[in-house]
């Protein structure tokens, strides 16, 4: 079985990131959890703050998910994104 493991940092924001449809973390924080074989994933966030405050989310593994941004929010005070991968 396959690990995901991501972390977050979230400045002057408040962040929530889900796997598929489950809040799996919110604002600064660290993961590791089990994944299934040969399955679809997405992986999507929402973040609300001052803007310019800042944010990142780094995905390590597996590797097929490998991900990092680091990102400072617009004057809308609001972001979101998302991707998807297979298992």
């Amino acid at each position: 079985m396959t690990k995901l493991i991501a972390s977050t940092f979230a400045g002057n924001v408040s962040l929530w990131l889900y796997l598929d449809h489950n809040l799996v973390m919110q604002n600064s924080d660290s993961l590791t959890m089990d994944l299934g074989d040969d399955e679809y994933y997405i992986v999507h966030w929402f973040v609300s703050g001052d803007p310019g405050s800042s944010y990142s989310i780094t995905i390590s593994s597996p590797r097929g998910a490998q991900f990092q941004l680091t990102k400072a929010i617009d004057r809308t005070g609001k972001d979101s994104g998302g991707f998807q991968f297979r298992q």
